[in-house]
């Protein structure tokens, strides 16, 4: 049948089937044909045996095809007590500090060649002898005491307090005793200070650049983790964690190297000892109750 030919059927009445429509009375719900209602049948047998897509545990909205996820809402992989809110504290806390260490960089820059035209006009010989001592000295604070600018409570362990963990948690045979801690990272804030002096003079004796902040992120990371691991006791989170910790210091010894191979060699037992110190740290978690890598709504 040809198009016009089609047109005047149904101009005539012809129905979807083929057959003539019957008139009918108004106000009388028409009959389905039974054509019409066996492919009904077969559209709705299709569309239930149709994988549907999958849709978030939480607010049924649908994921985005191929990512799993939907937007703003949790992923069905994730589980349901996951406490995002001390998740997002944990990082908060981070970036302010960085930020705050970010400004004192920046003061640090306006401010110390100042001081040291100041000194200079008190004596000549004072500034070249003073500003290696005065950075080595500051960079050696913030590897000890970068956690002053951190708003989180970031504590370290005491001998005591170690000891008693001991006495409560399973530790490995091959780890080191408590009065080593104390001797080994004393050893790694010296040779980071040593590290970052030898990069702030390679850089021409400037503070806010890219291997120093990179550095600094790093001790800001850090600070976080002892919060997590030895405030919060989150032991799981504390595990996790720890690959942030190994990867910020590999790129922070990798920046130093760009700069001064000298500063990367003497920044690299850092790196050795982090990873050491990692491994420890998943040992004793594994060893124990193994709690949730992530932290727990309470």
């Amino acid at each position: 049948m040809s198009v016009i030919g089609a047109a005047g059927a149904a101009g005539r009445g012809v129905g979807a089937c083929g057959g003539r429509r019957t008139p009918r009375a108004p106000g009388i719900r028409p009959k389905v044909p039974k054509c019409l209602a066996s492919q009904q049948r077969v559209r709705a047998a299709v569309s239930r045996a149709a994988p549907r897509a999958p849709v978030a545990r939480r607010t049924g909205a649908p994921l985005l095809p191929g990512r799993g996820v939907s937007v703003g809402v949790v992923a069905r992989g994730l589980p349901d007590d996951v406490d995002w809110g001390q998740v997002q504290g944990y990082v908060y806390a981070t970036v302010v500090q960085f930020g705050l260490i970010a400004c004192t960089l920046r003061a640090l820059d306006f401010a110390f060649p100042k001081l040291l035209g100041v000194l200079g006009n008190v004596n000549s010989a004072l500034p070249a002898k003073a500003e290696g001592v005065a950075v080595f000295l500051f960079f050696l604070f913030m590897a000890f005491r970068s956690r002053i600018f951190s708003p989180l409570d970031n504590r370290r362990p005491t001998l005591k307090g170690e000891s008693k963990e001991i006495a409560e948690r399973k530790r490995p045979a091959w780890m080191p005793p408590p009065l080593a801690f104390p001797i080994i990272w004393s050893t790694i804030g010296i040779l980071r200070a040593t590290s970052s002096l030898l990069v702030w003079k390679a850089l021409g004796g400037k503070f806010l650049v890219w291997p120093l902040m990179v550095f600094l992120f790093h001790l800001c990371i850090g600070d976080t983790w002892n919060s997590i691991n030895n405030v919060d006791k989150e032991y799981g989170v504390a595990t996790l964690s720890m690959v942030f910790v190994v990867g910020s210091v590999y790129s922070a010894c990798f920046s130093y190297w760009q700069v001064s191979q000298r500063a990367g060699m003497i920044l690299a037992p850092s790196c050795v000892w982090i990873s050491i110190a990692s491994f420890l740290v998943f040992s004793i978690w594994k060893l124990n109750d193994r709690q949730p890598l992530y932290p727990v709504k309470k």
